[in-house]
């Protein structure tokens, strides 16, 4: 693969670059550029590994996208390289974020630091963000909703993009930690900011599209997409391509989730929030700067106690769309 690399003040047509990255911190330095037929990677001159691998591997991941879409990618996309997140994201940390793309811009950031611990990290953050811009690219005349986006983007690439954790959340526990599942009507536009609220969207918005993948098959996902691409509101492509509304698909799916959701498995997630909540109380004894009046609960409670989370296991309703 033929590529070519030069130096370029990090002025002028690349400022957007730096004002996407430090968001209005600006600072003046200067970047490496790899070109290639098919992408254009900036980086910082310490960096240079970083950007020849994503050049080599790029062309295997862009045929993933290609195919998995039916699309080809239209713009040559630039790769921006960077040291490390500095996100201004409140109540987000900052260890959780990777990359992000910006479409309108043809342009992925990846904080390549925060993707050494496993040699897969690179390629999927790298495939997640392309699904971005093919998607963008190619459905310019309708909104797309952010869960959809982002669903169909983890589905493929196995990360959730944007921020990049060790296992896959289940969806079922990260709601129970914040009271319950967010209505996809409240994720059309952007995700919650709060770092369990973030990662629930991530995680529903991901096992909603393999929900409507295992029910309709990957082709009702392209009549979607399809569907959107010729200017259809994308509920409107959603109920033509299953033949339900978006509100009757959470429905159904959230009654799936339930189903699966076992009565053991819910005990299983009380049991270990009581024992974190012991250990703390434990704890809390040891410090004889503790008052540790009334922190222990008797044996008898427990044991009742034990009744009340059976009865509040079996009433646990679904949450109201």
């Amino acid at each position: 693969m033929p590529m070519k690399r030069t130096a370029i003040p990090l002025c002028s047509i690349l400022i957007f670059c730096v004002q996407f990255v430090f968001f209005g911190q600006i600072k003046a330095q200067v970047l490496e550029s790899l070109k290639t037929k098919e992408l254009i990677v900036l980086y910082p001159s310490e960096m240079e590994g970083a950007a020849r691998e994503i050049a080599s591997m790029f062309p295997q991941v862009k045929q993933q996208v290609e195919n998995f879409f039916g699309w080809s990618l239209i713009n040559r996309p630039t790769v921006l390289v960077a040291r490390r997140a500095r996100t201004g994201i409140r109540d987000v940390k900052e260890d959780l974020v990777v990359g992000y793309a910006v479409p309108k811009r043809h342009l992925i950031v990846i904080y390549y630091s925060k993707t050494k611990a496993n040699p897969k990290n690179l390629m999927v953050t790298l495939k997640h963000e392309l699904c971005h811009l093919i998607v963008q690219e190619h459905v310019a005349g309708v909104s797309i909703p952010r869960w959809f986006d982002e669903g169909i983007s983890q589905v493929l690439s196995g990360v959730a993009g944007e921020v990049l954790v060790g296992r896959e959340p289940n969806v079922s526990v990260l709601s129970r930690q914040v009271g319950g599942y967010i209505s996809f009507r409240f994720l059309r536009e952007t995700f919650p900011s709060e770092r369990r609220r973030l990662l629930l969207a991530y995680a529903q918005s991901r096992e909603f599209i393999r929900y409507l993948i295992d029910e309709f098959g990957k082709d009702a996902i392209l009549r979607i997409l399809n569907g959107m691409k010729s200017g259809i509101p994308a509920e409107e492509a959603i109920r033509q391509a299953t033949g339900l509304t978006l509100q009757e698909l959470e429905v159904k799916w959230r009654r799936r989730l339930e189903k699966g959701d076992t009565w053991l498995a819910r005990l299983s997630y009380y049991l270990i929030r009581f024992r974190t909540s012991m250990t703390q109380k434990v704890q809390d004894i040891d410090d004889p700067t503790h008052d540790t009046h009334n922190l222990i609960p008797s044996r008898r409670y427990f044991v009742k106690g034990g009744i009340r989370w059976n009865k509040l296991l079996e009433k646990q309703p679904l949450n109201a769309i």
